[in-house]
């Protein structure tokens, strides 16, 4: 404590003086009088300074005796922001309190003491340095940010505020609710998407940075949005704490908070209230008929959906099958809960189509469980979606517009409805609209690899090479772990740039077999490079083995100008897949996908044969 001590004797942040024992905050701008907790609070980060110290530590340091909820600490961390700027005069002052997510406060600022200069009063003769640095610093974070982060630093009259709910910590005693504390994010997040006037970042995205230590700005950015939402939840018996906090994240400052204290019962009522809060701080409103309409008829059901929703999204070996036993078990609970027979039919689908494979008995169940969702509640977009999702894959495209139709009418922001909108409008040949949805869809999801790997195809498809190269490099960044799929994606898009040494470079990562041999192939137009491409052509054709290597083989025959060769190759999939039984025609739905969008095939288009080859049945 003995830093403690000599800050007590009083201590400058920049042009600030600050005296503990008055409790005053001198500066350019006047003096102001901080209550004794907002005093005690900036003491302790003062001590620490450029350290971050959590909540528990400050709430334990300064209210060691008293039970108080977070908000208290919240509403300190305001003050002090807001009487530091008026009595400096800047609002520099408010961006030194950092809100750090997940972990706590921190006070980014240099402190001095008497002890420090010798002479607590006498004029800081740092001052003009200090403040030259300041600039100089905010002058270049200002230019980071308009190229980085085109969001909060360019706010215009017309722009439509954007938001990212964070996961909420679990305050629980045992520290083993998250999936429930997860579960009231998800809910605010879907809540706030009914606005017409928020762009709310996709769960998918929001959630990832959870075990990121990156402070406000560094999320927003990476995020590009204006403006965060994070808090707690503390759950014991039937009661739960829930806190909240809204974040501007140009200044790193709080617009709004509240802690509420409620009964498990209350628990929709409270995430339509933080809803309905944050919307109204920003100057939005809200649609939908609200909680009533979402609640299911059992709690216990609803936990156990919860727990199948962290499972679902968590993806780690045997999470699919773990997330099907709790959406179930919650159907057993409550027959009429319609998201869980929606959310049922997500899980079915990835075990239908797995890597190993199509498994026609998963893919039944999720048919059932999509059309049960739908009939328990056609008002519920992901309903619509997961019918016209297994409608499209097995055959049943005209139903399947229908229900997507439907879908995107009730929820036209959700991301998994723009990417079936996106697949519509390709199909029926508006490439211009696919793009543009898919565009929109990264931009509401920047952290999916799966959708950003679309867009790169689809750019790629409008022979936008340098933006589709763009996005796959900005896929290895966010997944360094991504498979040899996405490598031999760059690989085209190197190989029609002709930047043939950068695709040799990303050639000589890729394990020996197939792939390897796809990208050595398509070297054939590469300086001195013919002999080992034709090799690796040799090498190609013995190891197709299924519909998705055929298709590359199909492509480094249209590349080389071989049209004969790969048609020959197309057509004969085309006839093995049209005598496929019907529940396996999402294999034919996927070939003509896949084709169509295909770059390297865009030779064969003029042929009539190609129109034969992507007519969908139906």
């Amino acid at each position: 404590m003995q830093r403690h001590t000599v800050l007590e004797g009083g201590f400058r942040i920049g042009e600030l003086a600050i005296d503990p024992r008055a409790g005053s905050a001198t500066g350019p701008g006047g003096t102001v009088n901080l209550d004794p907790k907002v005093m005690g609070v900036l003491v302790e980060l003062a001590a620490s300074a450029r350290t971050v110290l959590s909540r528990d530590e400050l709430l334990s340091r300064l209210w060691p005796d008293t039970v108080v909820t977070e908000d208290a600490l919240t509403r300190c961390i305001y003050e002090l922001r807001r009487q530091l700027a008026q009595a400096g005069g800047d609002e520099r002052y408010k961006a030194m309190f950092q809100t750090l997510p997940k972990r706590g406060y921190r006070l980014d600022a240099e402190v001095t003491t008497a002890q420090d200069t010798h002479d607590v009063h006498r004029p800081h003769r740092g001052r003009l340095r200090w403040i030259a640095v300041a600039v100089a610093a905010a002058a270049i974070a200002i230019v980071a940010t308009a190229l980085l982060w085109p969001g909060p630093a360019d706010r215009g009259a017309d722009r439509v505020p954007s938001v990212a709910v964070l996961p909420f910590l679990d305050m629980s005693a045992g520290r083993d609710q998250r999936y429930f504390s997860d579960g009231v994010a998800e809910e605010i997040l879907n809540r706030l998407t009914q606005s017409t006037h928020l762009r709310v970042i996709a769960r998918t995205s929001s959630f990832s940075i959870r075990d990121e230590s990156l402070d406000v700005p560094q999320i927003a950015a990476r995020l590009n949005v204006d403006y965060l939402l994070e808090g707690s939840v503390r759950k014991a018996g039937d009661r739960i704490r829930v806190t909240a906090q809204l974040i501007d994240a140009g200044t790193n400052s709080h617009l709004w908070s509240k802690t509420y204290d409620r009964s498990l019962g209350d628990l929709f009522r409270v995430q339509d209230e933080i809803a309905g809060s944050v919307a109204a701080a920003l100057n939005a409103t809200l649609g939908g008929n609200g909680a009533q309409t979402r609640a299911p008829a059992s709690f216990g059901a609803y936990e156990n959906y919860l727990q199948g929703q962290f499972f679902f999204h968590r993806r780690i070996a045997g999470d699919i099958e773990r997330s099907v036993r709790y959406y179930e078990a919650a159907i057993r609970q409550d027959p009429a809960f319609a998201r869980a027979w929606a959310a049922l039919a997500g899980a079915y689908s990835l075990l239908a189509h797995d890597d190993k494979g199509f498994d026609a008995k998963w893919s039944a169940r999720q048919g059932e469980a999509a059309r049960r969702a739908v009939e328990l509640d056609p008002d519920l977009a992901v309903a619509q979606v997961r019918l016209a999702q297994f409608q499209w894959l097995n055959g049943q495209q005209t139903e399947a517009v229908r229900h997507f139709e439907r879908a995107f009418a009730l929820d036209p922001d959700d991301p998994l409805v723009l990417a079936m909108a996106a697949t519509s409008a390709r199909a029926i040949g508006d490439k211009t609209r696919a793009l543009q949805l898919w565009g929109q869809i990264v931009e509401q999801d920047p952290l999916s690899p799966i959708y950003r790997r679309n867009y790169a195809t689809y750019l790629l498809a409008a022979d936008r090479l340098e933006d589709a190269r763009t996005q796959l490099v900005k896929l290895f960044e966010l997944n360094p772990a991504a498979g040899p799929d996405v490598t031999i994606d760059l690989v085209r898009v190197l190989t029609l740039m002709k930047r043939y040494d950068e695709a040799e470079a990303l050639i000589a990562q890729l394990p020996e077999g197939e792939y390897r041999d796809f990208a050595l192939a398509l070297q054939y137009h590469a300086p001195g490079r013919r002999a080992e491409a034709d090799a690796a052509l040799d090498r190609l054709r013995g190891e197709t083995v299924d519909v998705y290597s055929f298709v590359r083989l199909a492509e480094i025959y249209a590349y080389r100008g071989m049209n004969e060769d790969a048609f020959a190759v197309l057509q004969r999939q085309r006839a093995l897949l049209d005598d496929e039984p019907s529940s396996s025609s999402y294999r034919l739905t996927y070939f003509i996908g896949e084709i169509d969008a295909s770059r390297l095939l865009r030779p064969l288009h003029d042929d009539p044969r190609w129109a034969v080859l992507i007519t969908r049945p139906g």
